[in-house]
């Protein structure tokens, strides 16, 4: 048990998809653990091979759970007081065998990748006896002793104390002034991107209110009442008293990060707005501005036509088929443009409408060729729907057109499948090859993969 600790796990939560454990007993004796700060600690166990990367698969599986909150706001680290135990059991007679990862919030973290792989050695004992639920507790407990531990714990009193404080002091300077510059970029950031929005709001009230214009029309109540509550928010936090702007204010350090992500999501919308209104209305340079609607849709659909790579690996019959439907497609295409070139709002609506359904038929062949190329290595397959979802995600929300507002959640890009496929290939070729050399020398692996997205929360695995 830990030492020196009088806080208490608040939460235990047991994900026992490989069989393995008695949750019962295991969410027993980590709540009984005592830590250094409140932590809630989540045990994840699944069946898994030598060539899986768990910390990609950990991630993967924190995604795939939103409700959990197991990642934090922004997605990039682990959720603030929260301890991933992930248990990949390969082996389950004789003498057990997999691999064990440990994942922790940013405030909890235990930073040095060997002081990580020494909490997890604590259970491959256990593990290699089969009693996996006392080695999942044995590494909760030599977690509980380091995470959020005080530095002069660590030191002699005499020493220790003078130090830490002095460390606290510097590190808190520190942090108030990156706060306080973090603040002044955000807020710069907000009103530049907003001078004008209220102007790019009213000039939507010329936007005819049904069919397409209407989803422009609910953007526009959507940015304005975001920006009233960003207001807000910014005001709050420039007239926060002294005593709440500290570095360790995690919740301050979040509404600062808010800001700025708002003036971000504004920024997008406003322009959306602006081109749908020079659109509706005939203004400026719309034909341009429906020129560049056409021709993004339309690049799709040629590529998903035209690549090789692409019609190789979806078979013959799903690629003639994918084949025929872009051809009628780019040539129905072409007679929205002729019809959306005479203008008119109630024209270009429903000119939107019709690129928006190609879109979705689109969308929906490319899930038919994702099925009929899928590999028929699972752990390859993984990589591949990883790579293919991450693109997707980059690709559509650098989406310039109308349309591709609106859909960025939902569309599949034809390059998004051909660059996902063999980005995730090759991850998982790397991986292998990775895994090769662990069993070889051992040691501890971090990093999350090509699926990470940039992904740097604290954690690692190792094989027992």
């Amino acid at each position: 048990m830990a030492g020196w600790s009088d806080e208490q796990v608040t939460a235990v939560e047991v994900h026992d998809e490989a069989e393995v454990l008695d949750p019962v007993r295991v969410e027993e004796d980590i709540a009984a653990l005592r830590t250094y700060a409140p932590v809630r600690v989540v045990v994840w166990t699944r069946d898994g091979g030598p060539s899986d990367n768990i910390n990609a698969e950990t991630l993967a599986w924190a995604r795939d759970l939103p409700d959990e909150e197991l990642l934090s706001p922004d997605g990039r680290y682990w959720a603030d007081g929260t301890l991933v135990i992930t248990l990949s059991v390969e082996n389950t007679s004789g003498t057990g065998s997999g691999q064990v990862g440990t994942y922790f919030g940013e405030d909890i973290a235990v930073e040095s990748t060997s002081a990580q792989e020494d909490l997890q050695s604590r259970g491959y004992e256990h593990f290699r006896a089969l009693d996996w639920g006392s080695g999942v507790t044995a590494i909760a407990d030599a977690a509980a002793g380091e995470m959020a531990r005080p530095a002069w714990t660590r030191f002699s009193i005499t020493y220790g104390v003078p130090l830490a404080l002095a460390m606290l002091a510097a590190a808190n300077i520190a942090g108030v002034r990156s706060m306080g510059a973090r603040f002044r970029t955000a807020n710069d950031r907000f009103s530049i991107t907003t001078q004008d929005v209220h102007t790019t709001v009213s000039d939507t009230e010329y936007v005819l209110d049904h069919g397409f214009g209407a989803r422009v029309r609910s953007t526009a109540g959507s940015v304005l009442r975001q920006y009233d509550r960003t207001l807000e928010e910014r005001d709050a936090i420039a007239e926060s008293p002294v005593w709440k702007v500290n570095a360790v204010n995690i919740r301050l350090w979040r509404d600062i990060r808010d800001i700025r992500r708002s003036a971000e999501s504004i920024e997008d919308a406003s322009a959306l707005l602006r081109r749908a209104t020079v659109l509706y209305l005939g203004d400026g340079d719309w034909k341009q501005v429906w020129d560049e609607e056409i021709e993004e849709t339309a690049d799709h659909l040629r590529t998903a036509r035209d690549d090789g790579g692409l019609r190789r690996r979806a078979g013959a019959a799903v690629a003639a088929e994918l084949h025929d439907f872009c051809t009628t497609a780019l040539v129905r295409l072409e007679e929205v443009r002729d019809r959306g070139a005479a203008g008119g709002g109630e024209n270009i609506s429903a000119c939107l409408e019709e690129i928006a359904e190609i879109r979705g038929d689109l969308t929906r062949r490319m899930y038919e060729v994702e099925r009929a190329a899928a590999p028929t290595n699972s752990a390859k397959a993984r990589y591949v729907d990883r790579a293919i979802a991450d693109d997707r995600w980059t690709r559509n929300d650098r989406s310039r057109s109308i349309t591709g507002f609106y859909d960025r959640r939902s569309f599949y890009s034809p390059q998004s499948f051909i660059i996902g496929f063999a980005v995730g290939a090759r991850s998982h070729r790397r991986a292998v090859e990775r895994e090769k050399r662990v069993q070889s020398s051992g040691g501890s692996r971090t990093g999350y993969g090509s699926s990470g997205g940039g992904f740097r929360g604290s954690g690692s695995s190792s094989r027992f």
